[in-house]
């Protein structure tokens, strides 16, 4: 009993101390790039996600060391490699994002200081026309006082004749008469020069008061310009150490990216088995998808037209593959005949883009490398690419940099990047769940279809190579639903025989 009360009191001690435990411990999540994050990551700021990133760079530094000393050529070193180029990937990311800030910054600072010479130039011209104006009414002002004090000694000398004096010292009516409307007159004068001085003097006080505060307004912007110089100043300057440290970040980034592409390509030569580089721009990726994104909607509304029942079809022009087909042309021209053929099932039935090469060599997801959407098939370069399943060729193209700045694509630099020459098929059946499916072949030699062709299932469409971020020959084969989203990647091996 007196156990059981112990361990009933003791209780709320060591529920308080677990709660304390898994409070200062940092719950982590594993997310798509492979490595792990705090869970409160993405609310951390820059500065808090920078020395995280640094801690981490610190512990894979000292695994590859490990790594290392016993053999550098070894998937669990290139791995490790891999998770550190990310780590220092999302550094380049915040760093562009700080630089970012600071442009944004500098174009408001500059927007700031533009608009502020803009009032200093206003003010100075109000204040030169306020000072100019004061001088006017000063001198108005100046002499009617003059005036009144004239008057007001005249008064003075001449002595004042009241009303009560008038009738007094009047011999008759007609004298009274005169001597009233004289006062009147006099008295009318001197009201009117009164409110005349006034006047002038109200509005001679209001010009220099509106002219103080409008110096005062000019010495405030003129402090601030002062002060939006120097901030301006120095956020050049930090902006300038910022460009510094992202090239000397992005020179390391390149250089282990470097590294880690040769020990790749070292380790696939002995099995053959080649795939992709693993580290491909996220700028690229978006652009690419933009692109294949566009291009299924330009033939969406073409393929649901059609019907799903097994009929005899008309398609619109096809090279089917033909005897008198060039053998590796790269930019075909449709031909202009038209061929009728019958559907065989409405179920999609995808078959192996490679028939010479049906085992997959690097698999999809995880189960390649983190970050694989798809599956590849390493082959000869020059193997026959064939379509998977029928539908339309939406995309046809090759995906190159440009040296000379020409082209408003983020791959620039010259040769081929990321898919290299590659083929998009949206196909006219759909899965099991009525959704619509995209097949993609990469990395090809040459392609021997055209963007808007209709091809049959098994249809040559390609000769294979190592065009883009490539190791060596192989197709890489994605299959994309319900939309042709980079995200809307799946197992091709669910659709494969």
């Amino acid at each position: 009993m007196r156990q059981s009360n112990l361990f009933f009191k003791m209780m709320p001690v060591l529920l308080a101390f677990c709660l304390f435990i898994g409070s200062i411990m940092p719950n982590t999540v594993l997310v798509a790039n492979g490595a792990e994050y705090p869970d409160n990551y993405e609310s951390l700021s820059n500065e808090e996600k920078q020395a995280y990133l640094e801690q981490q760079l610190k512990e894979v530094n000292e695994k590859l060391d490990n790594l290392a000393s016993q053999s550098k050529d070894t998937e669990e070193y290139i791995n490790a490699l891999d998770e550190k180029i990310r780590y220092m990937n999302n550094q380049l990311t915040i760093s562009k994002q700080e630089m970012n800030t600071s442009k944004d910054k500098i174009s408001t600072l500059e927007r700031q200081y533009s608009e502020n010479e803009k009032k200093i130039a206003s003010l100075q011209l109000e204040i030169e026309q306020l000072s100019e104006d004061s001088i006017v009414l000063k001198e108005k002002f100046d002499a009617s006082q003059q005036l009144y004090a004239q008057r007001a000694r005249a008064m003075y000398v001449s002595g004042n004749m009241t009303t009560l004096e008038a009738i007094l010292t009047s011999k008759d009516i007609s004298t009274l008469l005169t001597r009233l409307e004289m006062i009147r007159r006099v008295s009318r004068q001197d009201k009117e020069l009164l409110e005349n001085l006034q006047n002038e003097g109200r509005a001679l006080s209001s010009a220099q008061k509106e002219l103080r505060d409008k110096k005062d307004s000019l010495t405030n912007n003129q402090q601030a310009l002062a002060a939006t110089q120097q901030t301006l100043t120095a956020t050049v300057k930090n902006l300038e150490k910022q460009q510094v440290d992202f090239a000397d970040k992005q020179k390391v980034y390149e250089s282990e990216k470097s590294e880690a592409d040769n020990l790749l390509v070292k380790i696939q030569e002995d099995t053959k088995n080649y795939s992709e580089f693993r580290h491909q721009s996220q700028e690229d990726i978006e652009e690419i998808n933009r692109e294949i994104e566009e291009a299924a909607q330009k033939y969406i509304k073409e393929l649901e037209q059609q019907t799903t029942t097994a009929t005899t079809t008309t398609t619109a022009p096809s090279t089917s593959a033909r005897p008198d087909l060039p053998a590796n042309p790269t930019n075909p021209k449709p031909s202009t005949t038209t061929t009728t053929t019958q559907s065989s099932s409405n179920k999609l039935s995808l078959t192996y883009p490679v028939p010479s090469q049906t085992r997959i060599t690097t698999a999809y997801g995880s189960a390649g490398y983190t970050g694989h959407t798809g599956v590849d098939f390493a082959c000869a370069s020059g193997s026959n690419v064939v379509a998977a399943e029928s539908g339309i060729v939406i995309k046809s193209t090759d995906i190159t940099g440009h040296a000379n700045g020409s082209c408003s694509c983020s791959y620039t630099g010259g040769g081929y990047h990321s898919y290299g020459r590659y083929i998009v098929i949206m196909h006219d059946k759909k899965n099991a769940k009525g959704e619509w499916v995209y097949t993609l072949y990469a990395h090809n030699s040459s392609r021997v279809v055209s963007e808007g062709q209709r091809v049959t299932k098994g249809q040559l469409i390609a000769y294979s190579g190592t065009t883009g971020n490539s190791s060596g020959p192989h197709c890489h084969f994605e299959v994309r639903t319900p939309t042709s989203a980079y995200e809307h990647c799946v197992n091709p091996t669910n659709y494969l025989p």
